[in-house]
């Protein structure tokens, strides 16, 4: 059962389960958001809250790591990165030793399932990436160094760091590339201005596919979770 009104540590103010139809940046965790979100119930206050940052757990698992607890804390870590996405944890975030994640990544769903004009997708969350991101066209967000969760479609075709996911959407969100136009790709009413080097040596019958591949990710990274699309 959801918590529909919460007072938070964060803020003065008490905070209601809200629905924002824009993306927001979290003020908790400090990464993007979309959909459901703790809002500040005084309409001067820009204050959002992702879901999960809202009513955070104080203990968490996660599949990838097996027999290990990650710790919610309140504030970042100069210099540390979420394994996942391989970005800056500056705010709220879950540590077990020296692995960091955002609560946004600890949270993502382990598959999405979508329909394309009756084809079926299925994209599988991974620990790392096992053919080259259509986005860095790399296998690691930084060689050597962190190789980044990513999904993977059953078929192969279709690969995406989370990270890369993420940082595409935050230039379109900095460039107002977010919007309610019938530009780009539209996803349950998020539209998401597709990146045209990601695509780049691919087969134009192929970019539909590609873009829907992507706008569901970019639904799962910003916590828009729609039940018909994710399980």
């Amino acid at each position: 059962m959801k918590i529909t009104e919460i007072n938070h540590f964060s803020h003065h103010h008490k905070l209601k389960l809200s629905y924002s139809g824009t993306p927001y940046q979290c003020d908790g965790c400090k990464e993007l958001g979309f959909g459901s979100c703790y809002l500040c119930n005084n309409e001067k206050c820009d204050f959002h809250l992702h879901e999960n940052c809202g009513v955070a757990k104080p203990i968490a698992t996660h599949s990838f790591f097996k027999n290990i607890n990650f710790k919610y804390e309140k504030k970042g870590k100069q210099g540390k990165t979420c394994k996942a996405c391989g970005k800056d944890v500056q705010g709220f975030m879950y540590k077990s030793k020296e692995t960091y994640l955002h609560p946004s990544c600890l949270e993502l769903p382990s598959t999405l399932n979508g329909n394309f004009n009756g084809r079926s997708l299925r994209l599988n969350l991974k620990v790392k990436a096992p053919t080259k991101c259509l986005i860095c066209q790399n296998k690691e967000i930084s060689k050597g160094k962190l190789k980044g969760w990513a999904y993977i479609s059953s078929c192969g075709k279709h690969c995406y760091h989370v990270g890369c996911v993420n940082n595409l959407n935050f230039e379109n969100w900095k460039m107002g590339y977010f919007n309610q136009s019938q530009s780009g790709g539209v996803t349950n009413g998020l539209v998401f201005e597709e990146n045209r080097g990601s695509s780049s040596g691919r087969k134009e019958n192929e970019r539909p596919l590609m873009r829907y591949a992507l706008n569901l990710i970019v639904q799962a990274v910003l916590g828009a979770v729609v039940s018909s699309w994710i399980s």
